[in-house]
C-alpha cells in the first residue's frame, strides 16, 4: 500500500471503516455458520487471495523475518492438490478479485510459476492475477512471458543496498542495471516510483526505503522500538476482506503472520493440505478472529504490536448497538457497502 492519503482522504478512510464495521452482518463474525453462508460471504467481502508458491527468498533484508527465519537452505513448492484447491475453490464464485503471489517468498525464483499462472488464467477469466517481485529474476525471457500467461499487475520492489537507498548515484546504476536486464522502458511518476511503459499488463517499480518507525513487527518477530512501546486498540478489517494461505497450505489470520515462526503457532486458522478443507473452510473460521479485531479494546497476541492501518481511534469499532441499529434500518448495509467499494477499495488499490 504505497499511496499516501492525504489528512482528508484519511479521516473520509476512518468514518468509512468505522461505518462498515458496523453494518457486517453478524454471521461473519462467528465460525458457526455453514459452508454455503461462508462461501455467500467470502465472494461478497474478500477482495484478496494472497498466497506463496513455494517457500525460497533469494535476499535476506534486515526489515523482514527472513533475516532470521531460513527461508533459502531449501525451496519446499506449494503442493500441487493445495494449489488446486484454492484455485477451484475461487472458480466455483467466479472469484473477481486479486490473486496475489507475495508474502515471505520470492515467486520468480522458480519457474512453476509460469504453470501456475497459466492455470489461475483459466480457471480466474475475472481475477485479477498481481505479482509482487523484487526483480532479482526477471529478464528479456521471463517478462515477456509472464504477460502472455496473463498477470495484470507486476509491482517490482528495487531494493538499495543497505544505508544508500535515497544515494542519486546508487538509484541511477540500479535503474540502469534493471532496465538493461529486463528490457523495460521506466517513466517516473514519484521521486522513487516509476511505471514500465510499451506493455499490455500494468507494471511499476518501486525504491523502498524502510526504517524502524516505519516498518511493522510483522506480529511480533521484528524487534524494533514499536514492539515493546506500542499496543494496538485499533480495529483491523485484514480477515473480511484478504485471505492468506502460505506455501505449505497453512492458512493464516492476515499477511503479517506466517506459519513457519513457531512465535505464530496461534496465527494458524485451518490447512488447505488436509483434504476437503478449502478456501471457504478458512475463510469461515476466521470468524472469532474478525470478532476481536473489529471489537473495541486492546489487541492481543500477534496483533497486540502490529500498528499496520492503525488509522482509528478505538472508538470507531464496532459496538453491538450500534450494528443492532444499523441491520434494524432497510438500505444501511448496501449503502455501506457502496461506499466502501467507491472509498475504501479504491485506497487499497493505489
Amino acid at each position: 500500500m504505497r499511496a499516501s492519503s492525504t489528512a482528508p482522504g484519511r479521516t473520509l478512510n476512518v468514518l468509512v471503516k468505522a461505518a462498515f464495521a458496523n453494518a457486517l452482518p453478524d454471521d461473519l463474525l462467528t465460525d458457526s455458520i455453514s459452508l454455503d453462508r461462508a462461501k455467500q460471504l467470502f465472494s461478497k467481502y474478500v477482495d484478496q487471495v494472497e498466497i506463496e508458491n513455494h517457500s525460497f527468498c533469494n535476499r535476506i533484508c534486515w526489515f523482514c523475518p527472513n533475516a532470521f527465519i531460513d527461508r533459502r537452505s531449501v525451496s519446499h513448492e506449494m503442493p500441487e492438490r493445495v494449489f488446486e484447491t484454492i484455485i477451484g475453490g475461487l472458480s466455483e464464485i467466479d472469484y473477481a478479485g486479486a490473486l496475489t503471489w507475495s508474502r515471505f517468498h520470492e515467486a520468480m525464483a522458480s519457474p512453476r510459476i509460469f504453470d501456475r499462472l497459466r492455470s489461475a488464467r483459466a480457471a480466474l477469466p475475472r481475477a485479477g492475477l498481481v505479482m509482487i517481485s523484487n526483480g532479482d529474476y526477471l529478464n528479456r525471457k521471463t517478462l515477456p512471458r509472464l504477460e502472455e500467461l496473463g498477470l495484470d499487475r507486476l509491482i517490482v520492489d528495487l531494493y538499495m543496498p543497505d544505508g544508500r537507498e535515497r544515494d542519486p548515484k546508487e538509484i541511477e546504476s540500479g535503474l540502469r542495471k534493471f532496465s538493461r536486464r529486463t528490457g523495460m522502458t521506466l517513466e517516473q511518476t514519484g521521486d522513487f516510483s516509476y511505471r514500465v511503459t510499451g506493455l499490455r499488463m500494468k507494471a511499476t517499480v518501486d525504491i523502498p526505503f524502510y526504517t524502524e518507525s516505519g516498518i511493522s513487527t510483522r506480529g511480533g518477530l521484528v524487534e524494533v522500538e514499536k514492539l515493546s512501546s506500542y499496543r494496538r486498540r485499533a480495529v483491523c478489517m485484514a480477515p473480511v476482506r484478504h485471505v492468506v494461505i502460505d506455501y505449505n497450505g497453512k492458512g493464516m489470520i492476515c499477511c503479517q503472520t506466517r506459519s513457519d515462526a513457531p512465535e505464530h503457532r496461534e496465527a494458524i486458522v485451518g490447512d488447505l493440505s488436509e483434504s476437503g478443507y478449502g478456501v471457504f473452510h478458512l475463510y469461515r473460521d476466521l470468524g472469532a478472529t474478525r470478532r476481536a479485531l473489529l471489537s473495541p479494546g486492546e489487541k492481543s497476541g500477534v496483533c497486540l504490536t502490529c500498528d499496520v492501518r492503525d488509522d482509528g481511534p478505538d472508538r470507531l469499532a464496532r459496538r453491538k448497538w450500534i450494528a443492532g441499529a444499523a441491520a434494524r434500518m432497510p438500505g444501511v448495509a448496501n449503502s455501506v457497502d457502496r461506499l466502501w467499494n467507491r472509498v475504501m477499495r479504491r485506497d487499497l488499490a493505489s
